[in-house]
């Protein structure tokens, strides 16, 4: 069961190891763009190249969907980004139970943006988890996880490709130990728990009365989605920016007594802007509705000016 990119690599490493994958169970196909045509999930895709079997519900708890899995009867399900909340009566079918792959050290960042959740908090070091999936959200006993460092400037797009090869090496690990009996499965401690809950796009709103930092990572942690963005005023005139790429100022040069979110300056290196504690440069941007580009081309070809102001 998976459905984004996130979930590919670790279904070419079931198919590329020993183990039968018998059916891919994937979300159903979404409308996109600008025409809303609908487009197949990356695991969709994947499966089909390799002719497996597809099961694409709407509600995968469904009777007849919870009827055939009982007449395929699997030894194990692997659940990775699926995207549904699965029952009890699923959970409980399999043999060697489900088993989920999670973008964090667990139980650390529970929930559906494990990803964007560490990079806009700072974190410099996250991982991927390996656990039986029970009712409540991401709180199985974990059989194994491993850490990464987090790159001071990665965006969490960058670092999920990342996560997604660790997820998929884990994930073959965890089924060899569980297979030759040598998994431990080791329960959470509740007290250690934090929660990254789904983002929506107007969660992408930046705050120029943050720190430099905070405004780094948030911006970061927001890319390549639901986007980090801000709104120019101009005169009379208003424009929504997507902020795609910061960069931090040099320590010796960010105090300023200017409002935040203020344009200080405009160079090739971007567009310097106020924060609460110092300034920060903006590197790539995207205008609403246009294509992204470099901040300096920006400020080239349009009217932006110091003293300018994001809010």
């Amino acid at each position: 069961m998976g459905t984004p990119d996130f979930a590919v690599p670790s279904l070419k490493s079931l198919i590329e190891s020993k183990h039968n994958v018998v059916t891919v169970i994937t979300q159903t196909d979404k409308p996109k763009g600008r025409k809303s045509q609908l487009c197949a999930p990356p695991v969709k895709d994947i499966a089909l190249d390799l002719g497996l079997k597809i099961i694409q519900p709407e509600n995968v708890n469904d009777e007849i969907i919870v009827e055939r899995l009982k007449e395929i009867n699997p030894d194990v399900i692997t659940v990775v980004a699926f995207g549904q909340k699965i029952s009890s009566e699923i959970l409980n079918l399999p043999r060697y139970k489900c088993i989920n792959i999670h973008a964090s050290l667990l139980p650390k960042y529970r929930g559906a943006a494990p990803v964007n959740w560490a990079l806009i908090n700072g974190e410099e070091e996250t991982g991927v988890a390996s656990i039986i999936l029970r009712e409540k959200m991401d709180a199985g006993e974990i059989i194994m996880q491993k850490s990464m460092r987090v790159g001071p400037d990665e965006t969490a797009g960058e670092l999920e490709n990342r996560l997604s090869i660790l997820g998929a090496e884990i994930l073959i690990d965890s089924l060899k130990q569980i297979e030759t009996g040598v998994a431990k499965y080791t329960p959470q401690d509740e007290r250690l728990a934090t929660y990254a809950p789904k983002l929506k796009k107007k969660d992408g709103l930046i705050n120029w009365d943050h720190s430099t930092e905070e405004i780094h990572n948030f911006v970061r942690g927001m890319s390549p989605w639901p986007a980090a963005y801000t709104t120019l005023i101009r005169n009379a005139s208003k424009e929504r920016i997507i902020i795609l790429k910061t960069e931090r100022d040099t320590p010796s040069s960010t105090e300023t007594n200017k409002i935040p979110g203020t344009i200080m300056d405009i160079s090739d290196r971007g567009i310097k802007t106020a924060t609460k504690n110092g300034c920060i440069w903006i590197k790539e941007l995207k205008p609403e509705g246009k294509r992204s580009m470099d901040a300096v081309a920006f400020s080239r070809g349009h009217d932006v000016k110091v003293n300018y102001l994001f809010q």
